[in-house]
């Protein structure tokens, strides 16, 4: 009898709704990190009177320690699942090239995502991004801009 409450109660809170933003985001067309990089690069750059260096975009993952510290006393939906740092170059108006780089973070879930977005440089939409290098996945958003 107790397994039967277990599942029906199982899926009566599936079909709540609790598991529908992880539904909605397989059906939903995935970028990958250097691909979400290069869109902010490109938004930035001309959104900021500089030229973007095509092919200049790189990242580089930032340590799962770093990742690990910052959930150690979340809930399980506010949760980062990987961290990177997005480096670009850009022409100025007088020709100089600038070295620039923003914080790429993939949380579970995205209202966490839109809960944690910095609101003035998340100039492109969140995204689904995905590491399949590292096998990673999340919810993109920006943060910790650098520029010279």
């Amino acid at each position: 009898m107790r397994i039967a409450i277990l599942v029906l109660l199982s899926v009566y809170l599936g079909s709540c709704g609790f598991t529908q933003v992880e539904e909605n985001h397989r059906s939903a067309r995935s970028v990958t990190v250097i691909e979400y990089c290069e869109n902010f690069a490109r938004t930035y750059s001309g959104s900021n009177a500089l030229g973007y260096q095509e092919h200049s975009a790189r990242i580089e993952k930032i340590s799962d320690v770093m990742r690990w510290a910052s959930n150690m006393f979340s809930p399980p939906d506010s949760r980062f699942t990987s961290g990177y740092t997005c480096h670009f170059q850009a022409r100025d108006t007088e020709g100089q090239v600038r070295d620039i780089s923003v914080g790429i973070f993939l949380t579970g879930t995205l209202d966490f995502a839109e809960y944690t977005q910095w609101k003035g440089l998340q100039i492109i939409p969140i995204e689904h991004v995905v590491d399949p290098r590292n096998d990673r996945r999340g919810f993109g958003v920006f943060k910790y801009l650098e520029k010279p």
